[in-house]
């Protein structure tokens, strides 16, 4: 039998009915007298009770926990919401030899005027060039940074010296306002991200080295959306790990991080012994497509399109995909009573009936380098034509 929770009304009417039968000797409603006000008075101290037991049921279940509730469950598991998360990565530094960069300096991107701190000392060699890591003053996504951004000294300059956003880019930032006890804190996700992986945690109990142990542990850093677990690969007794970020333009998760998260998981304490552990990220690939729904509005087609994106986003390096999933799962999520997908281009290459997201490794035993192949979302809002289908 399912639980209800009752309506204040509810509670009165079943009091109501209490009294009238213990005092009346049958059930019915009470008249307009003193008994009738006194039914009212404890059915409203009751309803208290049944408000206090309802929010205890609730929050006991992580599917249905507030937020607060949903930080105390995770704080009884010791797994904490992720921190808010600046923009990292490199710079490169050109400029006379000598020229010396104390850690701290500031430098500002003068199109957004966002600072970035250099962490550590750094000196200008005889090469006249060299890289530097750096990261955003503040937390959130506005603070990443495409490659080639040239950045300049807030303050007085040290010296002759020029500075130019690495290849990689600076990227992680990330930054979710959440009231938490009426407290508002940054979060480095959204609640509902938190949830998902509280009930991953929940189901998926730590066995040493399982592919969920290896999923949380690299989805604990904030810099990281979505990561896929193969065992076996690229031989046996090794585990790749792909990492990548959906929420940044790059997707792909710089270097910086990758240090870490793989410095995390092979920790000693950590690690299963046995298991040859490579941490990597991911390449984006574009995709445009043809699609014709049943009916073609601006309410359907934001759906169907939200739909692409988490379909996409389910698949990772080395897994495949056919047309007909894709069909399939529109239809189950999106609302849409049918749909036809008329042509997918992936990088420019027309996909007939399925496509398979490349995984390749360089490197042997103990260094092996992974990299891998993902489909691009953000670019779905606008590579997506859609038509009626008759």
């Amino acid at each position: 039998m399912s639980f209800k929770i009752p309506t204040l009304s509810e509670v009165n009417r079943n009091v109501e009915n209490g009294f009238s039968k213990a005092f009346y000797g049958s059930s019915g409603i009470l008249r307009v007298m003193v008994l009738k006000v006194i039914s009212k008075v404890v059915a409203g101290s009751m309803y208290l009770v049944v408000l206090l037991l309802s929010y205890i049921w609730k929050n006991s279940f992580v599917a249905s926990a507030e937020v607060d509730g949903l930080v105390r469950i995770g704080s009884k598991r010791n797994f904490p919401p992720k921190p808010a998360s600046r923009a990292r990565g490199t710079v490169d530094v050109e400029g006379d030899v000598g020229v010396t960069i104390p850690a701290g300096t500031v430098v500002v991107d003068e199109q957004s005027g966002h600072e970035y701190e250099f962490i550590a000392e750094c000196v200008i060699p005889y090469s006249l060039k060299t890289t530097a890591q750096v990261y955003s003053v503040e937390y959130g996504s506005e603070y990443n940074l495409p490659a080639d951004t040239v950045l300049v000294f807030r303050d007085v300059a040290p010296g002759e010296a020029s500075i130019k956003v690495s290849d990689e880019g600076l990227y992680g930032g990330n930054c979710v306002k959440v009231t938490v006890d009426g407290v508002e804190r940054k979060w480095g996700e959204t609640v509902e991200e938190y949830r998902q992986r509280l009930k991953v945690r929940e189901q998926n109990q730590a066995n040493g080295g399982s592919d969920t142990d290896y999923w949380l542990w690299a989805m604990k850093f904030s810099e990281v959306s979505d990561c896929w677990v193969i065992p076996n690969w690229p031989a046996t007794n090794s585990v790749s790990i792909y990492v990548a970020d959906f929420r940044s333009s790059a997707i792909a998760v710089n270097s910086v991080v990758l240090d870490e998260i793989r410095e995390f998981i092979c920790a000693k304490h950590r690690k299963p012994a046995t298991s040859d552990v490579s941490v990597g990220t991911v390449d984006p690939m574009s995709v445009s497509l043809e699609i014709k729904i049943p009916v073609v509005n601006d309410y359907f087609k934001s759906a169907v399109v939200d739909t692409l994106k988490n379909f996409f986003r389910s698949y990772g390096p080395g897994q495949s995909f056919t047309v007909e999933d894709l069909q399939r799962y529109v239809i189950s999520f999106s609302g849409v009573a049918d749909c036809k997908v008329v042509t997918m281009n992936v990088d420019g290459n027309v996909v007939d009936y399925s496509v398979t997201l490349d995984k390749e490794y360089s490197g042997s035993a103990g260094a092996y380098e992974v990299t891998g192949k993902v489909i691009d979302v953000s670019s779905l809002d606008s590579s997506v034509v859609f038509s009626r289908l008759e």
